[in-house]
């Protein structure tokens, strides 16, 4: 995975290129421009072969027996189903019996509590069991994520749910306090991902400033590494995969 992830660096935009040469060209503009479709004609052939190592590896067999469940809640819920593809691989790699060190189980990695309160909203009895039903209840709760973030612009609102879904919407709600409190846009991840960082209790003194109660109304936090890597990690396999899905 890790050699598709930075052998796809930069291939997305060869897509859809044209190769057609035109007319009137010096030999030399001739000679550089054949060079140019040959390394694009060659990328696209790395993007072949690339596509059929990851259809036959785990992660692909895998994708190609959820896909169906997968594509129909994104359209559902309004996400490109190869976001969703590149959450399971990051949250759980696609093995149905994956359990966190906190108790998120399953396919999207969902925590018992929230899948109780999915479970009364959807009518579904087994998200904790069955993976196509953990599936529609992540995609669920990553859309009512999504809703909380309304002005951001697209990327930034699926960066914003994302961590959300990752740490809890109370962390994102004190990090954007913070960004305010700098003056900087508060929907934007490139600001907020940084103010997760100085949620610690060592923060004391910036949180004087910011809060009345001198601390972070949901608390002080400490997984910020985990929940910037997560979305970055994600980030980075969904740009791979709308090259190779």
């Amino acid at each position: 995975m890790r050699y598709l992830l930075f052998s796809l660096t930069g291939l997305a935009l060869c897509a859809g290129c044209s190769e057609r040469i035109p007319e009137n060209l010096t030999a030399e503009q001739a000679d550089s421009l054949k060079a140019v479709v040959e390394r694009k004609i060659e990328e696209k052939k790395q993007i072949a072969r690339m596509r059929i190592e990851f259809e036959e590896s785990y992660m692909g067999k895998s994708l190609s027996r959820y896909k169906p469940i997968i594509k129909k809640y994104s359209k559902r819920y309004g996400f490109d189903w190869r976001l969703i593809t590149a959450q399971i691989v990051q949250e759980s790699g696609f093995k149905t019996e994956a359990r966190s060190r906190v108790g998120a189980h399953g396919l999207m990695q969902l925590m018992p509590g929230t899948a109780h309160e999915i479970s009364k909203e959807l009518d579904i009895e087994y998200i904790m069991k069955n993976p196509r039903e953990n599936i529609t209840a992540g995609i669920y709760h990553l859309k009512k994520q999504y809703r909380m973030f309304p002005e951001a612009q697209y990327s930034d609102r699926i960066k914003l749910a994302l961590a959300s879904y990752n740490c809890g919407i109370g962390r994102i709600f004190d990090a954007q306090d913070i960004s305010r409190y700098f003056k900087k846009p508060e929907n934007v991840w490139i600001n907020i991902s940084p103010n997760l960082a100085l949620l610690k209790k060592s923060d004391w003194q910036l949180h004087l400033q910011v809060w009345p109660i001198g601390k972070p109304p949901y608390g002080y936090f400490y997984g910020y590494n985990e929940t910037i890597n997560y979305v970055d990690n994600i980030w980075r396999l969904y740009e791979a995969y709308r090259v190779i899905l």
